[in-house]
């Protein structure tokens, strides 16, 4: 956009004399960040030409250069300004009017201002959705910014693409695909663009995200935009030696939640050859589809905001991930786990963080890296079906909930032949483990995980109405479920 900043905005910004007030830093740091244009009207230099403090004017008047000015903005002359309504009785008003003029010619997107008499011209000439104060224009900015994204997942790192030796042997493959992937790589670097990746024990990557914001974008060969503000993944890739480990899973799930917090509206990445045939199949099953071709790659997308559609509660999970429905119609479980398997089934919330090693990627289980997972117990408990909300409460030491499920499939056995199968790609339990287990009937609940953005601690329990100590599986109604979740 093009904003018109008027002589009380500049003053401030230009004043070496003075340290500068956050806000203003704010508004000239978005403002180049969004590559939004600054300009002043040619006739603010007769504002600032009498300020009477000779070493600010100078100083000012110096400083004004490195803005765009106006060109030939329109002069208003005596007949439109009565026409218009505006006052004009001294030099200030001429200047006033004339800025405001020229937002009302279209000379500017925006004015920003802090003084209440333009806002009250403004409104009287019909201006006053365009006219904005500082703190005003500072909102709408941060609207349209990317939401600082606190990196905390453990595992994995969050790099600069000029942090990474692009020579590894992992990056080969993608050189051999993609002519001129060199060039491609070092120009994301001086972009500053950054990736999600995970390392080994020696340093190498064995797994990488590479990430790029669009909006209102053409994906495909046919032409169609797709509104909106978009994620894509421009390289995902996962060692083959690193296979098996669900690594692709894990950084799927954080470019999720990483469009979540930043409200994106759709994520997509180009696909090619039989293989990524893999890569393909993890895609269809969180909810991309193919749009359609770009050149010789396949184009697969995925909304990132829950549709309003007829679909089950489990269909819409699979549909919509991480974003589900918990209406009345879905029922609501509390689960107590041990601390030790919450560590192992949910390391973002381990007692590894904050530590030195949290992003040792070999410290963590397979099952800590996926979003599809299974939990075990020998619960009798048969009213938990596909699609049914569950809530994680870690017992012992936290006493609280940080993590929820949906639930995908219930399974009651003591088959080892029927439930290996079923849980080995969630979880880590070896044959022999299983079969100890198995030696009672098991209740197996496989579900796909979602972590809360706050802990909600025992007391915060309690004053929902889940009343006594949490020691087996416990259904709650949909009002303590919406103020466990809802109103904490």
């Amino acid at each position: 956009m093009n904003i018109l900043l008027d002589t009380n905005i500049i003053i401030p910004l230009e004043d070496t004399s003075k340290i500068l007030d956050s806000s203003f830093a704010e508004l000239r740091k978005l403002s180049a960040e969004q590559s939004h244009c600054l300009y002043i009207h040619p006739m603010q230099l007769e504002d600032i030409n009498r300020d009477k403090n000779q070493e600010r004017r100078e100083i000012v008047l110096s400083r004004l250069k490195q803005y765009s000015q106006i060109e030939n903005p329109p002069i208003l002359s005596d007949q439109e300004c009565h026409e218009l309504g505006l006052s004009q009785s001294n030099d200030n008003d001429k200047v006033d009017n004339n800025v405001l003029f020229a937002l009302y010619r279209g000379a500017a997107h925006l004015l920003v201002t802090n003084d209440e008499g333009i806002h009250r011209k403004a409104s009287k000439i019909g201006l006053q959705d365009k006219v904005y104060r500082l703190e005003q224009f500072l909102l709408l900015l941060r609207r349209y910014t990317t939401v600082p994204f606190s990196f905390d997942y453990t595992g994995v790192k969050e790099r600069f693409l000029y942090e990474i030796d692009k020579n590894q042997p992992f990056f080969e493959s993608l050189r051999q695909s993609y002519d001129g992937f060199d060039r491609w790589f070092q120009k994301c670097a001086e972009d500053k663009r950054k990736c999600w990746c995970i390392e080994d024990g020696t340093g190498n990557i064995v797994a990488v995200c590479i990430y790029k914001h669009e909006q209102n974008a053409q994906l495909t060969d046919n032409g169609e935009v797709i509104p909106g503000r978009i994620l894509k993944l421009c390289t995902f890739k996962v060692d083959i030696k690193a296979r098996g480990k669900k690594l692709g899973e894990r950084l799927l799930y954080i470019a999720f939640d990483y469009c979540v917090k930043n409200k994106l509206d759709w994520v997509y990445l180009h696909t090619f050859g039989e293989e990524q045939k893999t890569l393909v199949g993890l895609c269809l099953d969180y909810g991309f589809y193919c749009l359609g071709k770009y050149k010789q790659d396949d184009v697969y997308i995925k909304p990132m905001k829950l549709m309003d559609d007829d679909c089950g509660s489990l269909d819409s999970l699979i549909r919509y991930y991480p974003y589900f429905k918990d209406n009345e119609s879905v029922q609501k479980f509390i689960i107590p786990i041990r601390p030790q398997y919450h560590e192992d089934l949910f390391p973002d919330f381990s007692s590894m963080k904050g530590s030195l090693f949290e992003k040792d990627q070999s410290l963590y289980s397979c099952q800590g890296n996926t979003i599809k997972k299974a939990y075990l117990c020998h619960s009798k408990i048969k009213t938990i079906r596909k699609g049914d909300i569950i809530l994680f409460y870690r017992s012992k030491d936290r006493k609280s909930i940080q993590c929820m499920g949906i639930v995908e499939d219930v399974l009651f056995s003591e088959n080892i032949d029927e439930v290996f199968p079923t849980i080995a790609k969630r979880t880590v339990y070896s044959y022999s483990d299983l079969l100890k287990i198995l030696e009672k009937k098991t209740l197996v609940i496989l579900f796909r995980y979602i972590a809360l953005d706050k802990e909600i601690s025992y007391q915060q329990i309690a004053k929902a109405k889940v009343k006594g100590y949490i020691q087996s599986i416990r259904k709650i109604d949909n009002q303590q479920y919406s103020a466990l979740i809802h109103e904490n």
